[in-house]
């Protein structure tokens, strides 16, 4: 998408600047974005914070743009409709990739890869409840419709899919 105009708008961040582990020493900026076509997505970008430093080093960063169906899984995994989601092969050169794992009362964990190189960010069980509404929002603004019927929507999709697996075993 590169070749492609965004438009950035409203953005949420996170730091981890507690963490002991440098490479979970990190900051978690998600925004929105909108390509000239009018798609609707989210950027996430993560960046590690130096040990003996508060700021993130955001000159190395890694950014992964979501597609509309990465959106409602993500969200169906902050929610804990969903254990984990995995999306890989992003950027220009298809190295670049997201896990978000549900770690249930505990919260959640965020990781970026970029060739090879992960970076991991820790969510508390609040800041969770408040990415999953900040993203479950841009998902409805994309779909056109309210977010308690985007909800509705996930846990339809999820149960589905439970089905369609069972069916298959």
């Amino acid at each position: 998408m590169n070749n492609q105009t965004q438009n950035f708008g409203e953005a949420i961040k996170f730091y981890a600047d507690r963490q002991k582990d440098k490479l979970k020493r990190t900051a978690l900026n998600v925004q929105y974005v909108e390509t000239k076509g009018k798609t609707l997505s989210v950027h996430v970008e993560m960046a590690i914070i130096p040990v003996n430093s508060t700021k993130a080093d955001w000159d190395h960063k890694v950014v992964v743009q979501l597609s509309i169906h990465e959106l409602a899984d993500v969200c169906s995994t902050l929610f804990g409709l969903k254990r984990e989601v995995r999306a890989n092969y992003h950027g220009d050169n298809r190295n670049k990739g997201i896990t978000v794992i549900n770690n249930g009362s505990k919260g959640a964990s965020i990781q970026l890869s970029e060739a090879g190189s992960v970076m991991q960010h820790l969510l508390s069980h609040q800041q969770r409840v408040e990415l999953g509404v900040f993203i479950i929002r841009r998902l409805a603004m994309a779909w056109q419709i309210s977010v308690s019927d985007t909800l509705a929507i996930l846990r339809q999709s999820v149960v589905l899919e439970r089905q369609s697996f069972e069916e298959q075993c």
